[in-house]
Protein backbone atom coordinates (compact mmCIF):
# COMPACT_ATOMS: atom_id res chain seq x y z
CA UNK A 1 0.00 0.00 0.00
CA UNK A 2 1.46 3.36 -1.04
CA UNK A 3 1.57 6.38 1.24
CA UNK A 4 -1.73 8.28 0.90
CA UNK A 5 -1.78 11.98 0.21
CA UNK A 6 -3.09 12.79 3.65
CA UNK A 7 -3.88 16.09 5.38
CA UNK A 8 -4.33 16.51 9.13
CA UNK A 9 -6.32 19.61 10.07
CA UNK A 10 -5.05 20.90 13.42
CA UNK A 11 -7.76 23.31 14.56
CA UNK A 12 -8.35 25.52 17.58
CA UNK A 13 -11.42 24.86 19.71
CA UNK A 14 -14.41 26.84 18.44
CA UNK A 15 -17.35 27.26 20.80
CA UNK A 16 -19.84 28.41 18.15
CA UNK A 17 -21.19 25.27 16.45
CA UNK A 18 -22.00 26.82 13.07
CA UNK A 19 -18.59 28.48 12.88
CA UNK A 20 -16.92 25.21 13.86
CA UNK A 21 -18.82 23.34 11.12
CA UNK A 22 -18.01 25.98 8.49
CA UNK A 23 -14.35 25.86 9.47
CA UNK A 24 -14.28 22.05 9.23
CA UNK A 25 -15.80 22.15 5.74
CA UNK A 26 -13.33 24.84 4.67
CA UNK A 27 -10.44 22.75 6.04
CA UNK A 28 -11.55 19.80 3.93
CA UNK A 29 -11.68 22.09 0.89
CA UNK A 30 -8.14 23.29 1.59
CA UNK A 31 -6.97 19.69 1.88
CA UNK A 32 -8.55 18.84 -1.47
CA UNK A 33 -6.98 21.90 -3.11
CA UNK A 34 -3.57 20.59 -2.06
CA UNK A 35 -4.22 17.18 -3.58
CA UNK A 36 -5.12 15.22 -0.46
CA UNK A 37 -6.79 11.80 -0.76
CA UNK A 38 -7.76 11.79 2.92
CA UNK A 39 -8.61 14.73 5.21
CA UNK A 40 -8.46 14.12 8.97
CA UNK A 41 -10.38 16.38 11.36
CA UNK A 42 -9.23 16.45 14.99
CA UNK A 43 -10.78 15.45 18.27
CA UNK A 44 -13.68 17.74 19.23
CA UNK A 45 -13.54 19.63 15.94
CA UNK A 46 -17.24 20.51 16.45
CA UNK A 47 -16.87 21.24 20.16
CA UNK A 48 -19.88 20.27 22.28
CA UNK A 49 -22.21 19.52 19.38
CA UNK A 50 -25.86 18.54 20.00
CA UNK A 51 -26.31 14.84 20.81
CA UNK A 52 -28.26 13.55 17.80
CA UNK A 53 -28.72 10.36 15.82
CA UNK A 54 -26.58 10.25 12.69
CA UNK A 55 -26.90 11.15 9.90
CA UNK A 56 -27.85 14.68 10.88
CA UNK A 57 -27.25 18.15 9.47
CA UNK A 58 -23.67 18.18 10.75
CA UNK A 59 -22.64 14.87 9.22
CA UNK A 60 -24.58 15.66 6.05
CA UNK A 61 -22.44 18.78 5.56
CA UNK A 62 -19.32 16.59 5.73
CA UNK A 63 -20.86 14.06 3.35
CA UNK A 64 -21.66 16.77 0.82
CA UNK A 65 -18.14 18.19 0.77
CA UNK A 66 -16.56 14.71 0.60
CA UNK A 67 -18.78 13.79 -2.35
CA UNK A 68 -18.22 17.12 -4.09
CA UNK A 69 -14.43 16.97 -3.78
CA UNK A 70 -13.94 13.21 -4.05
CA UNK A 71 -11.87 12.55 -0.92
CA UNK A 72 -12.24 10.54 2.28
CA UNK A 73 -12.97 12.44 5.51
CA UNK A 74 -11.99 10.95 8.88
CA UNK A 75 -13.10 12.72 12.06
CA UNK A 76 -12.27 12.81 15.72
CA UNK A 77 -14.90 12.71 18.46
CA UNK A 78 -18.43 13.92 17.83
CA UNK A 79 -21.29 13.40 20.28
CA UNK A 80 -24.01 11.11 18.94
CA UNK A 81 -27.14 9.31 20.09
CA UNK A 82 -27.23 5.62 19.29
CA UNK A 83 -30.41 5.01 17.29
CA UNK A 84 -30.87 1.51 18.76
CA UNK A 85 -29.83 1.76 22.41
CA UNK A 86 -30.76 5.48 22.73
CA UNK A 87 -27.51 6.03 24.65
CA UNK A 88 -25.04 8.87 24.30
CA UNK A 89 -21.69 8.03 22.75
CA UNK A 90 -18.62 9.74 21.37
CA UNK A 91 -17.72 8.53 17.90
CA UNK A 92 -15.27 9.11 15.12
CA UNK A 93 -16.61 8.92 11.57
CA UNK A 94 -15.27 7.82 8.20
CA UNK A 95 -16.97 9.39 5.18
CA UNK A 96 -16.24 7.84 1.78
CA UNK A 97 -15.58 9.74 -1.44
CA UNK A 98 -19.21 9.36 -2.46
CA UNK A 99 -20.40 10.95 0.80
CA UNK A 100 -21.47 7.70 2.47
CA UNK A 101 -20.66 7.25 6.17
CA UNK A 102 -19.05 3.82 5.85
CA UNK A 103 -18.25 3.35 9.52
CA UNK A 104 -17.96 4.84 12.99
CA UNK A 105 -15.77 4.09 16.00
CA UNK A 106 -17.11 4.54 19.52
CA UNK A 107 -14.78 5.83 22.23
CA UNK A 108 -13.94 3.19 24.85
CA UNK A 109 -12.10 5.06 27.64
CA UNK A 110 -13.41 8.23 29.27
CA UNK A 111 -12.19 10.88 31.67
CA UNK A 112 -13.89 10.65 35.10
CA UNK A 113 -16.00 13.72 34.30
CA UNK A 114 -17.29 12.07 31.10
CA UNK A 115 -18.17 8.62 32.46
CA UNK A 116 -21.62 9.43 33.88
CA UNK A 117 -22.79 10.80 30.54
CA UNK A 118 -21.48 8.49 27.82
CA UNK A 119 -21.76 4.80 27.00
CA UNK A 120 -18.34 3.29 26.16
CA UNK A 121 -17.75 1.33 23.00
CA UNK A 122 -17.03 -2.39 23.14
CA UNK A 123 -13.68 -2.35 21.32
CA UNK A 124 -11.78 -1.31 18.23
CA UNK A 125 -12.94 -2.10 14.70
CA UNK A 126 -11.46 -1.51 11.27
CA UNK A 127 -13.50 0.66 8.92
CA UNK A 128 -13.21 -0.52 5.32
CA UNK A 129 -12.91 2.11 2.59
CA UNK A 130 -12.03 2.02 -1.10
CA UNK A 131 -8.53 3.10 -0.11
CA UNK A 132 -7.98 0.58 2.70
CA UNK A 133 -8.70 -0.28 6.35
CA UNK A 134 -8.85 2.68 8.75
CA UNK A 135 -8.76 2.50 12.56
CA UNK A 136 -9.65 5.46 14.80
CA UNK A 137 -8.38 5.75 18.39
CA UNK A 138 -10.26 8.50 20.22
CA UNK A 139 -8.94 10.42 23.21
CA UNK A 140 -7.62 8.14 25.95
CA UNK A 141 -7.98 5.15 23.62
CA UNK A 142 -4.86 6.36 21.81
CA UNK A 143 -2.76 5.68 24.94
CA UNK A 144 -4.33 2.31 25.80
CA UNK A 145 -1.94 -0.56 25.01
CA UNK A 146 -4.66 -3.22 25.02
CA UNK A 147 -6.67 -1.26 22.47
CA UNK A 148 -3.53 -0.76 20.41
CA UNK A 149 -3.00 -4.51 20.28
CA UNK A 150 -6.61 -4.84 19.05
CA UNK A 151 -5.94 -2.24 16.38
CA UNK A 152 -2.66 -3.87 15.37
CA UNK A 153 -4.38 -7.23 14.87
CA UNK A 154 -6.77 -5.62 12.38
CA UNK A 155 -3.84 -4.85 10.02
CA UNK A 156 -4.96 -1.31 9.19
CA UNK A 157 -3.46 0.79 6.44
CA UNK A 158 -4.16 3.98 8.43
CA UNK A 159 -4.51 4.63 12.17
CA UNK A 160 -5.87 8.00 13.30
CA UNK A 161 -4.95 8.89 16.89
CA UNK A 162 -7.56 11.61 17.45
CA UNK A 163 -6.34 12.70 20.87
CA UNK A 164 -5.26 16.01 22.37
CA UNK A 165 -2.22 16.21 24.68
CA UNK A 166 -2.39 18.68 27.57
CA UNK A 167 1.31 18.77 28.51
CA UNK A 168 4.63 18.68 26.70
CA UNK A 169 5.29 15.25 28.22
CA UNK A 170 1.97 13.91 26.92
CA UNK A 171 2.59 15.40 23.49
CA UNK A 172 6.09 13.97 23.19
CA UNK A 173 4.89 10.55 24.36
CA UNK A 174 2.01 10.48 21.89
CA UNK A 175 4.26 11.49 19.00
CA UNK A 176 6.77 8.79 19.91
CA UNK A 177 3.93 6.26 20.09
CA UNK A 178 2.73 7.29 16.63
CA UNK A 179 6.16 6.80 15.04
CA UNK A 180 6.74 3.45 16.75
CA UNK A 181 3.20 2.24 15.95
CA UNK A 182 3.70 3.08 12.28
CA UNK A 183 6.80 0.92 12.29
CA UNK A 184 5.02 -1.95 14.04
CA UNK A 185 2.19 -2.09 11.49
CA UNK A 186 4.31 -0.99 8.51
CA UNK A 187 1.63 1.55 7.63
CA UNK A 188 0.58 5.15 8.32
CA UNK A 189 -0.28 6.62 11.72
CA UNK A 190 -1.40 10.21 12.30
CA UNK A 191 -2.00 12.29 15.42
CA UNK A 192 -4.96 14.69 15.10
CA UNK A 193 -5.35 16.96 18.15
CA UNK A 194 -7.38 20.04 18.95
CA UNK A 195 -5.53 23.11 20.28
CA UNK A 196 -6.48 25.91 22.63
CA UNK A 197 -8.62 25.96 25.76
CA UNK A 198 -11.55 23.57 25.91
CA UNK A 199 -13.61 22.33 28.86
CA UNK A 200 -11.23 23.83 31.41
CA UNK A 201 -8.05 22.39 29.86
CA UNK A 202 -5.33 23.81 27.62
CA UNK A 203 -4.39 21.61 24.66
CA UNK A 204 -0.98 21.92 23.00
CA UNK A 205 -1.43 20.35 19.57
CA UNK A 206 1.40 18.43 17.97
CA UNK A 207 -0.23 16.90 14.88
CA UNK A 208 2.00 14.32 13.24
CA UNK A 209 2.12 12.00 10.24
CA UNK A 210 4.35 8.91 10.34
CA UNK A 211 4.76 6.08 7.86
CA UNK A 212 6.63 2.82 8.52
CA UNK A 213 8.80 4.44 11.17
CA UNK A 214 9.43 7.58 9.13
CA UNK A 215 8.44 10.93 10.57
CA UNK A 216 6.90 12.60 7.53
CA UNK A 217 5.64 15.85 9.03
CA UNK A 218 4.92 17.38 12.41
CA UNK A 219 3.21 20.52 13.70
CA UNK A 220 3.59 22.77 16.70
CA UNK A 221 0.92 24.68 18.61
CA UNK A 222 -0.63 26.73 15.81
CA UNK A 223 -3.59 25.91 13.53
CA UNK A 224 -2.18 24.19 10.47
CA UNK A 225 -3.05 21.94 7.55
CA UNK A 226 -0.33 19.31 7.89
CA UNK A 227 0.52 17.37 4.73
CA UNK A 228 2.46 14.13 4.31
CA UNK A 229 4.42 15.48 1.39
CA UNK A 230 7.86 14.01 2.08
CA UNK A 231 7.87 10.24 1.35
CA UNK A 232 11.68 10.30 1.32
CA UNK A 233 11.94 11.45 4.94
CA UNK A 234 14.69 9.77 6.96
CA UNK A 235 13.93 6.51 8.73
CA UNK A 236 13.91 7.08 12.46
CA UNK A 237 16.12 4.48 14.18
CA UNK A 238 13.89 3.92 17.21
CA UNK A 239 15.53 3.64 20.62
CA UNK A 240 18.79 5.22 19.46
CA UNK A 241 20.21 8.43 20.93
CA UNK A 242 22.92 10.39 19.09
CA UNK A 243 24.93 12.43 21.62
CA UNK A 244 27.13 14.21 19.05
CA UNK A 245 24.85 15.54 16.34
CA UNK A 246 26.73 18.46 14.80
CA UNK A 247 24.42 21.14 13.35
CA UNK A 248 26.73 23.69 11.63
CA UNK A 249 24.75 26.93 11.87
CA UNK A 250 27.92 28.97 12.42
CA UNK A 251 30.91 28.75 10.04
CA UNK A 252 32.82 25.57 10.93
CA UNK A 253 36.29 25.87 12.49
CA UNK A 254 39.15 25.82 10.01
CA UNK A 255 40.11 22.23 9.30
CA UNK A 256 36.80 20.77 10.52
CA UNK A 257 35.00 19.60 7.40
CA UNK A 258 31.23 19.49 7.16
CA UNK A 259 29.55 17.04 4.84
CA UNK A 260 26.15 17.70 3.32
CA UNK A 261 23.82 14.72 3.47
CA UNK A 262 24.20 13.04 0.08
CA UNK A 263 21.23 10.71 0.41
CA UNK A 264 18.35 10.08 2.75
CA UNK A 265 19.84 8.03 5.58
CA UNK A 266 18.42 6.66 8.81
CA UNK A 267 18.84 8.90 11.84
CA UNK A 268 18.62 8.54 15.59
CA UNK A 269 15.29 8.85 17.35
CA UNK A 270 16.77 11.35 19.81
CA UNK A 271 19.56 13.84 19.16
CA UNK A 272 21.78 16.04 21.29
CA UNK A 273 22.80 19.06 19.18
CA UNK A 274 26.06 20.99 19.21
CA UNK A 275 27.73 23.46 16.84
CA UNK A 276 31.51 23.62 17.12
CA UNK A 277 31.62 26.83 15.11
CA UNK A 278 29.57 28.52 17.85
CA UNK A 279 32.66 28.35 20.06
CA UNK A 280 34.37 30.83 17.73
CA UNK A 281 31.37 33.12 17.20
CA UNK A 282 31.66 36.81 18.03
CA UNK A 283 28.53 36.48 20.17
CA UNK A 284 28.54 33.06 21.87
CA UNK A 285 25.26 33.79 23.63
CA UNK A 286 23.44 34.51 20.36
CA UNK A 287 24.94 31.42 18.69
CA UNK A 288 23.74 29.32 21.61
CA UNK A 289 20.25 30.77 21.38
CA UNK A 290 20.09 29.84 17.70
CA UNK A 291 20.92 26.27 18.64
CA UNK A 292 18.26 26.27 21.37
CA UNK A 293 15.69 27.57 18.89
CA UNK A 294 16.56 24.75 16.52
CA UNK A 295 15.98 22.16 19.26
CA UNK A 296 12.57 23.66 19.96
CA UNK A 297 11.49 22.56 16.49
CA UNK A 298 11.58 18.89 17.45
CA UNK A 299 10.64 17.24 20.78
CA UNK A 300 13.20 14.51 20.07
CA UNK A 301 16.10 16.97 20.18
CA UNK A 302 18.02 18.73 22.93
CA UNK A 303 20.60 21.47 22.46
CA UNK A 304 23.87 22.03 24.29
CA UNK A 305 25.24 25.47 25.11
CA UNK A 306 28.67 26.53 23.77
CA UNK A 307 31.07 26.96 26.70
CA UNK A 308 33.94 29.27 25.75
CA UNK A 309 36.77 30.60 27.91
CA UNK A 310 35.90 33.76 29.88
CA UNK A 311 32.21 33.41 28.88
CA UNK A 312 30.78 32.07 32.16
CA UNK A 313 27.92 34.59 32.18
CA UNK A 314 26.81 33.59 28.67
CA UNK A 315 26.96 29.91 29.66
CA UNK A 316 24.86 30.61 32.75
CA UNK A 317 22.23 32.44 30.67
CA UNK A 318 21.98 29.61 28.12
CA UNK A 319 21.62 26.96 30.82
CA UNK A 320 18.96 29.10 32.47
CA UNK A 321 17.19 29.26 29.10
CA UNK A 322 16.93 25.48 28.90
CA UNK A 323 20.15 24.14 27.37
CA UNK A 324 20.47 20.46 28.24
CA UNK A 325 24.17 20.87 29.06
CA UNK A 326 27.22 22.37 27.39
CA UNK A 327 30.07 21.52 25.03
CA UNK A 328 33.73 22.60 25.07
CA UNK A 329 36.67 22.59 22.69
CA UNK A 330 39.29 24.99 24.15
CA UNK A 331 41.90 23.87 21.63
CA UNK A 332 40.04 25.99 19.07
CA UNK A 333 41.26 29.03 21.04
CA UNK A 334 44.71 27.46 21.54
CA UNK A 335 43.99 27.07 25.25
CA UNK A 336 44.72 24.22 27.64
CA UNK A 337 41.85 22.74 29.69
CA UNK A 338 43.45 24.00 32.90
CA UNK A 339 43.60 27.61 31.66
CA UNK A 340 41.98 30.02 34.12
CA UNK A 341 39.37 31.09 31.57
CA UNK A 342 38.26 27.47 31.14
CA UNK A 343 38.39 26.57 34.83
CA UNK A 344 36.17 29.58 35.58
CA UNK A 345 33.35 27.79 33.73
CA UNK A 346 33.32 24.90 36.21
CA UNK A 347 31.50 26.90 38.90
CA UNK A 348 28.57 27.41 36.52
CA UNK A 349 28.61 23.77 35.45
CA UNK A 350 28.75 22.53 39.04
CA UNK A 351 25.75 24.65 39.97
CA UNK A 352 23.55 23.26 37.18
CA UNK A 353 24.93 19.69 37.26
CA UNK A 354 24.07 19.13 33.62
CA UNK A 355 26.03 17.02 31.12
CA UNK A 356 29.28 18.31 29.65
CA UNK A 357 30.48 17.20 26.20
CA UNK A 358 34.20 17.62 25.51
CA UNK A 359 36.01 17.33 22.19
CA UNK A 360 39.46 15.83 22.65
CA UNK A 361 41.91 13.77 20.67
CA UNK A 362 43.15 14.52 17.13
CA UNK A 363 41.42 17.45 15.47
CA UNK A 364 42.19 20.55 13.42
CA UNK A 365 44.51 21.97 16.11
CA UNK A 366 48.10 21.25 17.23
CA UNK A 367 48.17 17.93 19.08
CA UNK A 368 49.74 19.47 22.20
CA UNK A 369 46.32 21.00 22.99
CA UNK A 370 44.39 17.77 22.42
CA UNK A 371 45.74 15.36 25.06
CA UNK A 372 42.86 13.94 27.14
CA UNK A 373 45.03 13.77 30.29
CA UNK A 374 45.08 17.57 30.34
CA UNK A 375 41.45 17.45 31.53
CA UNK A 376 42.15 15.81 34.90
CA UNK A 377 41.98 19.00 37.00
CA UNK A 378 38.87 20.17 35.15
CA UNK A 379 37.09 16.86 35.77
CA UNK A 380 37.92 16.97 39.47
CA UNK A 381 36.11 20.33 39.71
CA UNK A 382 32.76 18.97 38.39
CA UNK A 383 32.36 15.50 39.95
CA UNK A 384 28.54 15.63 39.79
CA UNK A 385 28.31 16.53 36.10
CA UNK A 386 28.21 13.64 33.60
CA UNK A 387 31.08 14.21 31.15
CA UNK A 388 31.21 12.71 27.66
CA UNK A 389 34.46 12.68 25.69
CA UNK A 390 33.93 12.59 21.93
CA UNK A 391 36.20 12.12 18.89
CA UNK A 392 38.97 10.64 21.03
CA UNK A 393 39.88 7.44 19.28
CA UNK A 394 41.60 8.03 15.96
CA UNK A 395 45.08 7.48 17.44
CA UNK A 396 46.03 4.95 20.07
CA UNK A 397 47.74 7.18 22.67
CA UNK A 398 44.70 9.45 22.89
CA UNK A 399 42.27 6.58 23.44
CA UNK A 400 44.54 5.10 26.11
CA UNK A 401 44.51 8.44 27.91
CA UNK A 402 40.72 8.65 27.73
CA UNK A 403 40.46 5.18 29.24
CA UNK A 404 42.75 6.27 32.09
CA UNK A 405 40.51 9.27 32.74
CA UNK A 406 37.41 7.09 32.73
CA UNK A 407 38.99 4.75 35.29
CA UNK A 408 39.92 7.73 37.47
CA UNK A 409 36.62 9.64 37.15
CA UNK A 410 33.42 7.59 37.44
CA UNK A 411 31.32 10.40 35.94
CA UNK A 412 33.10 10.14 32.55
CA UNK A 413 31.61 8.43 29.49
CA UNK A 414 33.18 7.70 26.11
CA UNK A 415 31.41 8.43 22.81
CA UNK A 416 31.89 5.97 19.94
CA UNK A 417 32.30 8.09 16.78
CA UNK A 418 35.60 7.85 14.90
CA UNK A 419 36.78 5.11 17.27
CA UNK A 420 38.11 1.96 15.53
CA UNK A 421 36.32 -1.26 16.32
CA UNK A 422 39.28 -2.82 18.15
CA UNK A 423 39.51 0.15 20.52
CA UNK A 424 35.79 -0.02 21.23
CA UNK A 425 36.18 -3.69 22.11
CA UNK A 426 39.01 -2.82 24.49
CA UNK A 427 36.88 -0.14 26.14
CA UNK A 428 34.08 -2.66 26.60
CA UNK A 429 36.45 -5.04 28.35
CA UNK A 430 37.86 -2.37 30.63
CA UNK A 431 34.82 -0.20 31.40
CA UNK A 432 31.70 -2.13 30.40
CA UNK A 433 28.87 -1.12 28.09
CA UNK A 434 27.30 1.34 30.54
CA UNK A 435 30.22 3.76 30.09
CA UNK A 436 29.97 3.92 26.28
CA UNK A 437 27.44 6.09 24.44
CA UNK A 438 26.67 6.14 20.73
CA UNK A 439 27.32 9.24 18.65
CA UNK A 440 27.37 9.86 14.92
CA UNK A 441 30.12 12.44 15.09
CA UNK A 442 27.74 14.88 13.44
CA UNK A 443 29.22 16.38 10.31
CA UNK A 444 32.38 14.30 10.65
CA UNK A 445 30.60 11.23 9.33
CA UNK A 446 27.16 10.12 8.30
CA UNK A 447 24.99 8.43 10.87
CA UNK A 448 24.88 5.21 8.87
CA UNK A 449 28.67 4.80 8.84
CA UNK A 450 28.89 4.91 12.62
CA UNK A 451 25.74 2.84 13.07
CA UNK A 452 27.05 0.02 10.90
CA UNK A 453 30.30 0.01 12.86
CA UNK A 454 28.38 -0.30 16.10
CA UNK A 455 26.26 -3.14 14.74
CA UNK A 456 29.48 -5.11 14.26
CA UNK A 457 29.73 -5.15 18.07
CA UNK A 458 26.20 -6.44 18.58
CA UNK A 459 27.11 -10.17 18.57
CA UNK A 460 29.48 -9.50 21.48
CA UNK A 461 26.84 -7.80 23.62
CA UNK A 462 23.85 -8.87 25.66
CA UNK A 463 20.52 -7.18 24.81
CA UNK A 464 20.87 -5.00 27.92
CA UNK A 465 24.41 -3.93 26.97
CA UNK A 466 23.32 -3.12 23.41
CA UNK A 467 20.46 -1.05 24.76
CA UNK A 468 22.83 0.83 27.09
CA UNK A 469 25.27 1.81 24.33
CA UNK A 470 22.71 2.71 21.66
CA UNK A 471 20.40 4.79 23.76
CA UNK A 472 19.53 4.03 27.36
CA UNK A 473 22.62 5.51 29.02
CA UNK A 474 22.34 8.68 26.93
CA UNK A 475 18.60 8.94 27.64
CA UNK A 476 19.33 8.64 31.36
CA UNK A 477 21.94 11.40 31.10
CA UNK A 478 20.11 13.85 28.84
CA UNK A 479 16.40 13.13 28.46
CA UNK A 480 15.31 11.65 31.78
CA UNK A 481 17.22 13.89 34.18
CA UNK A 482 14.83 15.95 36.29
CA UNK A 483 17.19 18.90 36.01
CA UNK A 484 17.03 19.15 32.21
CA UNK A 485 14.57 21.80 31.14
CA UNK A 486 13.31 22.11 27.59
CA UNK A 487 11.03 24.73 26.09
CA UNK A 488 7.67 23.31 25.13
CA UNK A 489 6.98 25.09 21.88
CA UNK A 490 8.17 23.91 18.51
CA UNK A 491 7.24 24.66 14.93
CA UNK A 492 6.36 22.64 11.88
CA UNK A 493 9.30 20.69 10.51
CA UNK A 494 9.69 19.01 7.16
CA UNK A 495 12.59 16.75 6.42
CA UNK A 496 14.60 17.86 3.37
CA UNK A 497 14.81 15.37 0.52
Amino acid sequence: MSIPRIAVCQLAYQRDLDKALARAVESVRQAASRGADIAVLPEWFLGLNPVEVIPNRLTQALSRVASELGLIVVTGSVRVLDGVTIKKQQRGLVVEKDGTIVGTQSKVNFQPTERPWFEPGSGITAIHTRWGRIVILLGLDAWDQDLWHQAQALQPELVVMAASPRTVTERNHMQELAVSHSLEIQATVVVAPIIGRFSGQNYLGGALIAHQGRLLSMAGEEPVLLMADDPQAPLIQLGVTDVSSYIPQCPPPVGMTTFARKAIEPEAEKKVLCDWGALLADDVRDAGRQLLAMAQENPRWLALAPARAHQAEALNDLLESGAAGCFLYPALDRLMPYDAGIMALTSVMARFRRPVVIHTGPGPNPLRYESPLLWDEFLSAIPQCPVIFIHSGQMRPFWDEVLLLAHRHAHCYLETSLVPLDLLQEALRQLGAARLVFGSGGAESLFMDEWQKLEALKPLLSPAEWNDITGQTARNIFFESQDVRKAGKFNVIRRPG
